[in-house]
């Protein structure tokens, strides 16, 4: 295979040095090398016709500009920047001046990216602000008290005296994400919790009884402390879900068609109505709320999880769906102009872009083109 080479003129192509024979000789290698071992952020065909005769455009109108990906950075000197093309991921990094440029630019993005912010409703209404500088003891509730380490991660820790413990009243605590907000916790029993944007996880403040329950409005991922004397529940719009020990992404948004939950390990029962269905590790039950219907699919787990892990996946993705993303990450309104429907986005990019260089990405696969008006995204689709 040529991936040496191709990946050292892709690497040209970002800092804008690429020669018109060297871009010519890029396009030859892209279309004459075998990329069938390669993995690809969606369907092979549809990404490499576009991001093909994107390329071939170039050359044949003579361009003397480079692409938007010369400016591709994150937020850090140290980091690199992947740009994903055809299944190869090129990396480079950022100069301190390109950095102090690049933050100065943001500062006049009117959206910029979410961070960890979150409100926690205690049981008795008292709300407690969760940002950065946020550290230490929260609250006591009985013989709990709840803290928040430097990491931005809060948690419970139940008394030693079991007995004067289970003489406290349980209460329900409410942790929320505002639009452009994030947060993880651990709950009392000790699993983990991520909380994406516009999202809310009512809970008691210790468990107790047969099973422990939670209730869920938007999108988190679960790593639930396993305890086969009492199983694990989550209720997401109508959907119920029943767990052990395990680890498993549920989105419920409810401007989402569906209820998707995707199991990384351990196994899931999901009831919804009269249907009961029974997860394994790599598949995707897709429940949809008002017919009560539950479908299974076999997916990449890494795409349900991608938020969690600092960046957005659209691999074989609805055009809506993920403006509904990037919408609830960047507190951004969306509008659409022309024939959205059937139209399907590939590829990654990092949560921390600004979202001019996120949505330039989006143009990249041809599907549609992009205006930004202070808060407002204009959608156009042909």
């Amino acid at each position: 295979m040529d991936k040496p080479r191709i990946n050292y003129l892709l690497q040209k192509y970002i800092d804008g040095s690429i020669t018109a024979s060297d871009k010519q000789e890029l396009l030859d290698l892209y279309k004459k090398t075998n990329l069938d071992d390669a993995e690809y952020p969606d369907d092979r065909d549809s990404v490499s016709k576009r991001m093909l005769l994107r390329l071939n455009n170039e050359i044949q109108q003579k361009k003397t500009k480079t692409s938007f990906f010369k400016s591709w950075t994150f937020k850090s000197a140290a980091a690199a920047t992947l740009i994903i093309l055809g299944g190869y991921i090129v990396s480079r990094q950022v100069s301190d001046s390109k950095l102090l440029t690049r933050k100065a630019a943001e500062k006049k993005e009117v959206m910029v990216p979410g961070t960890n912010l979150a409100v926690l409703t205690l049981g008795n209404g008292k709300k407690i602000l969760l940002n950065g500088t946020t550290t230490g003891k929260l609250a006591v509730q009985g013989n709990t008290t709840i803290t928040k380490n430097a990491a931005g991660q809060i948690s419970y820790t139940v008394a030693a005296n079991k007995a004067d413990a289970e003489n406290n009243e349980v209460t329900f605590n409410t942790i929320t994400t505002p639009i452009g907000g994030q947060f993880r916790v651990t709950l009392p029993d000790g699993s983990n919790v991520w909380l994406n944007a516009a999202s809310s996880l009512k809970y008691p403040s210790r468990f107790e009884g047969s099973e422990r329950h939670v209730e869920l409005h938007g999108e988190a991922y679960f790593e639930i402390f396993k305890n086969k004397n009492s199983p694990f529940t989550v209720s997401a719009e109508n959907v119920n879900i029943r767990v052990l020990g395990t680890h498993f992404n549920v989105m419920a948004y409810k401007n989402e068609p569906a209820v998707n939950t995707t199991l990384l390990e351990g196994s899931v029962t999901l009831t919804s109505g009269r249907n009961n269905v029974f997860l394994v590790p790599g598949q995707q039950a897709v429940a949809d709320p008002n017919a009560e219907n539950i479908a299974i699919h076999n997916v990449n787990v890494e795409d349900a999880v991608a938020w969690k892990n600092g960046y957005f996946s659209f691999r074989k993705q609805n055009i809506k769906t993920a403006m509904n993303k990037i919408a609830r990450w960047y507190n951004a309104d969306v509008e659409y102009s022309g024939n959205v429907n059937n139209k399907f986005l590939g590829g990654s990019v990092s949560r921390s872009e600004n979202i001019s260089e996120l949505l330039n990405y989006l143009e990249l696969t041809g599907i549609a083109k992009f205006k930004i008006d202070g808060r407002r995204i204009t959608v156009i689709c042909k």
